[in-house]
């Protein structure tokens, strides 16, 4: 066959470049386990096309590749074979495959399209040289992922775990079976001037199957429409059955400008950056598609998301930033009520600045029943049902998020949180060595087994690990720990200087109160500890979330004045 048939053959009416082709037949050789220089199914005519040189006979019609093929015609009409002479041009790809698939996959049958559950959304490969930022990667990838999140029937992997591979471009299935998934959404992306292609392709990760692939050519301000059809294909492709309200909502957009479009998308590259000037960035543009449509829901819960993490990454007081995450959580609500983003931000804010406990949990589950495959909301409703000392309701959620995200060492080392509160020091280690196979220098994986450590009587292991943390990290959090550890061990000298540079710092910088009173809280000063974690309850401190349940403050647990500070955070 000629190339031109192969191609017309094959894709049809679709824009397809003869590199296309040579990938494909790369792809069949590689599956086949053949070399272009000993071929015994695809031979090379040089400028020619190719030739089918290996016998054929027929195979049982059951079959489940024959299965799929039928499955992904009837999905996508598109690709229907368009004519009776096409479709003898047609038989021997098809056999092609089956035969490969049937002789050289007997014992590991790679599942089929309809048993596909779990995909990700690799960083597209971004070409557009002209671009000072590389945005549009991982801006696609991340708009794709947060439509698959909508779908009950699919779990997509988060963005922030898959960042990693931006610059990393290796073999596609190797990358979905790092990433514990079943399929792979990959591609690349090129914008010259106001337009732009997008070459995408669905692999299934168990045999590096292609499942689908298309190329996209349109206007740059047609960007969103892309990002639409590419959904609705690999929808097809999955022949996953959603209904009419699942199908709004993919298809959902916020906004029909394209300019305001790409300032949302460039908040949403910087957002997943996280660090303080990105976050600065982030901010900036949301603002910027928020001045050009005001009634852009995605672009007021992107700002709300952003307001409601600052504080970990720009050091500022949560009473700075946590009320701005609110207001704009609660406007994107007022345009879209069903953000399932936009009901975690509120949740967060109620239960860390407002101790609203009953409204933050119904925010939780809101956010939850919206989107039931959402890791952070999960991980983040599990804290909250630790810190009200909901230990096996804690633990469900927990596993939930890691089974969302299962190679994210974040979501692993959060079981080690209601683990420690209610004394399980032993599954707080085992659970923490676990993350160290996956991220040796992973922080809180060292915060909670020196936590771990310390209560089990292991005095010297935990302090000299906290040393470490300190070292790697210092900020206010991980040294007023250290210092209350210090008091703790009888070491008031340490814990004094702890404190001594936690003074220093507040001169030029934002410390939280709630920093000072663990310190003085290992020292056994009660009363100065009282007097800063009054002030935290004023400031609306987050960290007033733990004082239930923390055993920094189990030495004070019968005092009155203590009781009194609880009843002020509504605890």
């Amino acid at each position: 066959m000629t190339k031109d048939e192969l191609l017309d053959t094959v894709w049809g009416n679709s824009f397809v470049e003869e590199s296309n082709l040579s990938q494909t037949i790369f792809v069949l050789r590689k599956t086949l386990g053949e070399s272009p220089k000993s071929p015994r199914f695809i031979l090379t005519a040089p400028n020619r096309g190719y030739e089918f040189i290996a016998s054929v006979r027929e195979i049982n019609a059951n079959d489940a590749i024959l299965e799929e093929n039928i499955l992904l015609d009837v999905a996508n009409p598109k690709s229907q074979i368009p004519n009776p002479k096409s479709k003898w041009l047609a038989i021997p790809i098809i056999l092609l495959i089956a035969f490969g698939a049937y002789w050289f996959y007997p014992k590991s049958k790679p599942v089929t399209v309809r048993e596909i559950k779990t995909i990700a959304v690799l960083p597209f490969e971004d070409l557009s040289a002209e671009q000072t930022e590389k945005y549009l990667g991982v801006s696609l990838a991340d708009a794709l992922a947060n439509k698959f999140s909508r779908l009950k029937l699919i779990t997509v992997r988060p963005t922030r775990t898959v960042l990693k591979y931006l610059e990393k471009r290796e073999d596609a299935s190797k990358i979905g079976r790092e990433l514990q998934v079943d399929a792979v959404l990959d591609g690349r992306i090129q914008r010259i001037g106001e337009r732009i292609r997008v070459s995408v392709q669905l692999i299934r990760t168990a045999d590096n199957v292609t499942i689908w692939t298309e190329n996209f050519d349109d206007n740059f301000t047609n960007f969103f429409t892309v990002q639409d059809s590419i959904s609705q294909k690999v929808v097809q492709s999955l022949a996953l059955q959603i209904d009419e309200k699942e199908r709004q909502k993919l298809n959902r957009r916020g906004t029909e400008n394209a300019e305001a479009y790409q300032a949302y998308l460039l908040g949403r590259f910087f957002w997943n950056k996280r660090s303080a000037n990105d976050l600065d960035r982030a901010i900036g543009h949301f603002k910027r598609a928020l001045e050009i449509d005001s009634n852009f829901a995605q672009a007021y819960a992107g700002l709300a998301e952003t307001y409601a993490i600052y504080p970990a990454y720009a050091v500022v007081a949560d009473q700075e930033s946590l009320p701005k995450a609110r207001s704009a959580a609660t406007r994107a609500l007022e345009i879209d009520g069903e953000l399932a983003e936009a009901h975690t931000v509120l949740a967060y804010v109620q239960s860390q600045y407002d101790f609203d406990w009953k409204g933050a949990e119904k925010s939780y589950l809101h956010a939850i029943e919206l989107n039931p495959n959402h890791a952070t909301t999960r991980q983040w409703y599990g804290e909250f049902l630790a810190f009200q000392n909901r230990t096996e309701e804690s633990l469900v959620q927990m596993q939930k998020a890691i089974e969302l995200d299962p190679t994210s060492p974040s979501t692993n080392v959060a079981p080690a949180l209601p683990y420690l509160i209610s004394h399980q020091f032993e599954k707080v280690l085992e659970t923490t060595d676990k993350v160290f196979q996956m991220d040796a220098t992973f922080l809180f994986a060292q915060h909670y087994k020196a936590r771990a450590l310390f209560r089990l009587g292991r005095e010297k292991e935990a302090l000299e690990l906290y040393r470490k943390i300190v070292v790697a990290n210092g900020s206010a959090f991980f040294k007023s720990d250290l210092g209350c550890l210090y008091g703790k061990a009888g070491n008031e000298a340490e814990a004094k200087k702890i404190l001594a540079e936690l003074t220093e710092t507040a001169k030029e910088k934002y410390v939280s109160p709630y920093y000072f009173a663990v310190v003085h809280i290992g020292l056994n000063e009660r009363e100065k500890a009282f007097e800063y974690l009054r002030k935290a309850v004023a400031e609306h401190d987050n960290n007033v979330i733990v004082l239930k349940v923390s055993a920094n403050f189990d030495s004070v647990r019968d005092d009155s004045q203590f009781i009194e500070i609880l009843r002020s955070a509504n605890f």
